[in-house]
């Protein structure tokens, strides 16, 4: 605390001393980075649609980072956890099922899906379309316009499971002709291609893009057992779009996509299986697993976007479908001793139908409002078998059967009004009202007798407004002041797991309330940009999913607080030099969980009440830099040398905060050198995690099926060049 409270003081004095400065002023907005003197460049203006309406992103009363695809590019970024990695007080850990959980963390909130019974707290949208469940999250990052994320509850605009945050992909829209390939080599046998090309098919009404990625590696944990090493990558994706403009006010947009995952992930390793001391449980990306693991992952999509001019606003509709299914093996225990196998398989499929018209009142009033339905079918199989070491017969091994499905119907109306009070004084009013039905049938069937075999049907209506509400001052000298308050709302959850008869069935939605300060200004004729934000969040019936002795324990958590700082700059210096920063600092705690669940392998000191513990994934620092030299090395040359650098304190991965399932403090450095030509070439040399730092992710602890701990480790070091060319 007294680390937040130093550091709010010094952003609190930094932000005075920009506006007393006055270095920024309204006009430089506008200008762009480039000049006709490359030395006195300035920052390009950043458009952000996190309130369903463009405007720029220093105007907008929301914490919200924005990044360009030009940006993600110079960065060599490819992948989620490296967007968030740049964004403080957030990031994705991975958790333990690797390309299926996701389990992205914003400002201290996140959630532990393991199975369809749970829902996410974070909202991720690609082109307005809600992508649903956390296995969608982990997708290659290609033919992106913006990435937006959006920190803090967004539920008045962007709906149910938005409280920790939202994610908005943008994608390019086709328009003049285009086209890029590109090739990227590296360690472990990597091996990634791209292309994509877009432009007109008929002369100013229609419009196409298609875009491909293909990734090859070999896989970073080595596995003296059976089926080769894992972690491996065989990853390819499909993104198309048809633009129709039929007339000048109109546009019809249909896109699809494909995901094709057939990788052999570790999903994680194991450090301490009982009865058993096997060298690969004290050495990092090792395994020597007697059952081979494997994920077939499939997500395709499609929606149909239309925008009419009409009546002075526009009218939006954005229709839907989106379909996930996998299958999955994995050697529990990761051991050559024959444990716990596990056989999983899930398919989601899901509509939804959004309507929503954006106009202008008197040229004082911004207002939008519509109409959301989403509809959801979520079923999962999973088959378990513990060793013959039970029955005492080869190959007789008893099973554990689980069979579920959730099915949900939800709808929902929303608006917003931004209303000029005077030429610098706005206020925003919105909300969101959803009513949301489940049905969930889940059938676990044990003939172990670890569990025991139970079986449940429930069905369950909810309903909850979420209202938003923000005052922002804008100066003529160019700097925003915001206040807002906003809620979120979660689903309800049902414990689709390892359930004990009878108990930890079902628990209630999550709310969470938000309230926010914030200041933005461009500083020094707008060459730098500082955005500075502090906020509280009151979070009420956490959803915690735990593993704990003999099941899964599910369960409200009564209540937590969370309060933060975080702040983020970017600069460009003369004619060479380009900077970002960005620090958050965060103090997340219960507030109050009674029962409290105790993990089975625990030998430590444990309390009934985890009151004043950290909450899971919730570090007390985050923070970045990067710094861009480019210098031109002939008229057609420049060269490039970036360093990227990224902190994270450590994090608990359960409420009773054990060390031993903890992640310690790490710094990961990234470097990226190369040439860029004007002809439409560029060559670069990347390094990330340069200086091999190993450190934990995510880590669980699995005593029911002897498995004390297991633990799902970051990236290695990895090195390659990237070859990339523009028309």
């Amino acid at each position: 605390m007294r680390k937040l409270i130093n550091s709010v003081a010094i952003l609190t004095a930094a932000s005075v001393f920009a506006i007393v400065t006055g270095t920024g002023n309204a006009e430089s907005q506008e200008s762009d980075t480039e000049t006709a003197d490359p030395g006195d460049r300035r920052l390009a203006p950043v458009t952000v649609t996190a309130r369903k309406k463009a405007e720029p992103a220093l105007s907008a009363p929301l914490s919200v980072s924005a990044f360009t695809g030009e940006q993600l590019e110079a960065q060599g970024v490819v992948s989620f956890d490296q967007v968030l990695s740049t964004v403080p007080n957030a990031g994705q850990s991975g958790g333990i099922g690797g390309n299926l959980q996701g389990l992205i963390s914003i400002r201290g909130i996140s959630t532990l899906v393991r199975f369809v019974g749970l829902e996410t707290g974070v909202g991720l949208y690609v082109d307005g379309v809600y992508t649903g469940r956390p296995e969608n999250f982990n997708q290659d990052l290609i033919d992106i316009e913006r990435i937006e994320v959006l920190r803090g509850p967004q539920g008045a605009l962007f709906g149910k499971n938005t409280i920790a945050g939202a994610i908005n992909i943008i994608t390019k829209t086709p328009d003049a002709f285009e086209a890029q390939a590109e090739l990227t080599a590296g360690n472990y046998n990597l091996f990634q291609a791209r292309a994509g090309i877009s432009g007109p098919i008929v002369e100013d009404t229609l419009f196409g893009s298609l875009t491909a990625s293909y990734t090859d590696r070999d896989g970073y944990v080595e596995n003296a057992g059976v089926g080769g090493d894992l972690d491996n990558a065989d990853l390819t994706t499909y993104r198309g779009k048809l633009r129709w403009t039929p007339t000048a006010g109109s546009e019809f947009i249909l896109a699809a996509d494909a995901l094709i995952d057939r990788g052999n992930p570790a999903f994680f390793e194991v450090t301490d299986v009982a009865f058993i001391d096997d060298p690969s449980e004290a050495t990092p990306f090792t395994v020597n697993i007697d059952q081979p693991n494997f994920l077939d992952r499939d997500v395709w999509g499609t929606s149909l976007t239309a925008n009419i001019d009409l009546g002075g606003g526009t009218w939006t509709t954005v229709a839907a479908y989106r379909d996930t299914s996998f299958d999955a093996g994995l050697d529990d225990d990761k051991v050559p001793f024959r444990f716990f196998v596990d056989f999983f398989s899930s398919e989601t499929n899901f509509s939804s139908l959004e309507t929503r018209y954006a106009g202008t009142i008197n040229d004082r009033i911004d207002y939008v409002a519509g109409l959301y339905y989403f509809t959801q079918e979520a079923d999962n199989v999973s088959n378990f078998a513990l060793g013959d070491f039970l029955t005492g017969f080869p190959g007789v091994e008893p099973p554990i059967d689980l069979t579920s499905s959730v099915d949900t119907d939800s709808i929902a109306a929303f608006f917003n009004f931004d209303i000029a009070l005077t030429e610098t004084l706005s206020l925003e009013l919105g909300g969101r009202y959803v009513e949301e039905e489940k049905d969930a049938v889940h059938v676990q069937d044990d003939m172990t007798g670890i569990f025991g075999s139970t079986s449940f049907t429930r069905s369950r209506t909810d309903d909850d407004f979420s209202p938003t509400v923000s005052l922002s001052y804008e100066s003529p000298m160019g700097y925003t002041l915001y206040g807002r308050y906003a809620e979120g709302f979660k689903s309800a959850g049902f414990n689709t797991d390892f359930v004990s008869a009878g108990s930890n069935l079902e628990v209630e939605p999550e709310k969470a309330r938000s309230f926010e300060v914030g200041f933005k200004t461009p500083l020094f004729d707008n060459r730098a940009q500082l955005n500075v934000a502090a906020f509280t969040t009151e979070y009420e019936d956490l959803q915690l999913s735990q593993i704990a002795g003999a099941g899964v324990s599910l369960n409200n958590a009564a209540e937590a607080e969370i309060s933060g700082i975080e702040a983020d700059f970017t600069a460009v210096a003369g004619e060479f030099w380009d900077f970002n920063a960005s620090i958050g600092l965060l103090d997340a705690t219960y507030d109050d969980f009674p029962g409290c669940p105790v993990p089975g392998a625990e030998t430590g000191p444990t309390v009934a009440n985890c009151s004043g513990n950290f909450l899971n994934l919730a570090p007390e620092v985050t923070a970045q830099l990067g710094a861009q030299f480019t210098y031109p090395v002939s008229n057609s040359l420049d060269w490039i040398a970036r360093a990227d650098a990224n902190y994270r304190s450590e994090v608990f991965f359960e409420p009773q905060n054990s060390d031993r399932l903890s992640g310690d403090g790490r710094t990961l450095l990234n470097l990226r050198t190369g040439i860029v030509s004007d002809k439409g070439w560029e060559l670069f040399a990347w390094a990330n995690n340069v200086t091999d730092e190993t450190y934990v992710n995510f880590a669980d602890d699995r005593s029911a099926i002897f498995v004390n701990t297991t633990a799902s480790y970051g990236a290695p070091q990895t090195y390659g060049v990237t070859l990339r060319i523009k028309r």
